[in-house]
């Protein structure tokens, strides 16, 4: 359950850091990372360290699955 909070957190948030960078020009919304540079900056190294530490908690619960089957 919280792999799958935690994949869906980090899927959320790249959505939005791709809005932030591209924009949408069919309801007329700009691009804003040209102008707040330091706030996409910021959001995307939060979205890179949200997928590592899903990625990190998948090898957790995979190695924790042969430890178990194991004893």
């Amino acid at each position: 359950m919280m792999a799958a909070l935690t994949i869906a957190a980090g899927s959320a948030s790249a959505s939005m850091v791709y809005l932030a960078h591209n924009g949408n020009d069919d309801v007329n919304w700009l691009p804003f990372c040209q102008q707040f540079g330091d706030f996409c900056q910021s959001a995307s190294g939060a979205v890179i360290g949200s997928l590592l530490a899903a990625a990190l908690l998948l090898i957790i619960i995979i190695l924790s699955a042969f430890a178990l089957k194991r004893n």
